[in-house]
């Protein structure tokens, strides 16, 4: 009796130490992938003296956090940096002071280094340190720092350099794919406090105007109008119901409940 033999078409195992080494070798590669990815799109940043960080909120808009003290208690305070296809946008620049800006020329370098972006404009909120404290860093790289005529009339008188005063007539801009409006939405934390707009993103950066849904209080009042700051919130929400993201100037960001958290305090100081 005859026994067929059908073709071996099985491929040969390999030896132990061949798949090991394989399998080695595929770890290494996943292990590449996984931190070339964090590398780059790291959601947060941090200097090396830790005094700035950088956290992403979408793809292309990122808060900048610096520190200083006030009343004896370490503060942070946020700003913006919003990346386009022609450069970075910077709102509001780190907490310096005049005459000495080391923070905003190391957020200069971070943007460039991490986010591989050139700030090519900025904008000021408002003339107090926390909000225009670094202009001279960015007036130094040749970066243009606009505000509200009020503002540079503020700065000014602060000691600062003068931000160009065109945001009263021009308070919408196209940077590249990527539109900013900003609103003055009337007296609050300062005479002069605006707010940012990022449609595209529906952000809204509220600066010192708007307090963090952990403030127990208005803090800063030095040149706050507290009766108008009600009224001026108002304002806000009614301009921009669709907010999804709101950041404080100081403190946790989080949605619009920080919008009425706010009117919270002012009604709690005022009564």
């Amino acid at each position: 009796m005859l026994i067929g033999c059908s073709e071996d078409n099985s491929q040969p195992t390999q030896p132990k130490e061949n798949q090991e080494t394989t399998i080695t070798e595929d770890l290494a590669k996943l292990n590449d992938q996984v931190n070339a990815e964090a590398e780059k799109s790291p959601t947060h940043i941090t200097s090396q003296d830790k005094s700035i960080g950088l956290t992403q909120l979408t793809d292309k808009v990122w808060v900048h956090t610096s520190y200083n003290e006030w009343k004896g208690t370490k503060i942070p305070h946020n700003g913006l940096v919003v990346t386009t296809d022609k450069g970075a946008v910077l709102i509001d620049t780190a907490w310096d002071t005049e005459g000495n800006h080391p923070k905003t020329k190391a957020l200069l370098q971070m943007i460039q280094k991490h986010l591989k972006k050139k700030v090519v404009l900025a904008i000021v909120t408002h003339a107090h340190d926390d909000s225009i404290g670094g202009i001279q860093a960015l007036l130094d790289k040749k970066i243009e720092v606009r505000s509200t005529s009020l503002t540079a009339k503020l700065a000014k008188e602060n000691g600062y350099p003068s931000p160009k005063p065109i945001l009263d007539e021009k308070p919408m801009m196209k940077i590249g794919d990527t539109v900013i409006k900003t609103m003055y939405p009337g007296e609050g934390h300062s005479k002069d406090n605006i707010t940012a707009w990022l449609p595209q993103y529906k952000i809204l950066f509220g600066g010192c105007f708007i307090k963090s849904l952990d403030a127990k209080d208005l803090g800063n009042l030095s040149d706050a109008n507290v009766e108008k700051w009600d009224d001026s919130v108002k304002k806000v929400i009614e301009k921009y119901p669709q907010v999804k993201i709101v950041v404080p100037g100081h403190g946790e960001w989080g949605n619009k409940r920080l919008l009425f958290h706010t009117i919270d305090l002012i009604k709690q100081h005022t009564d």
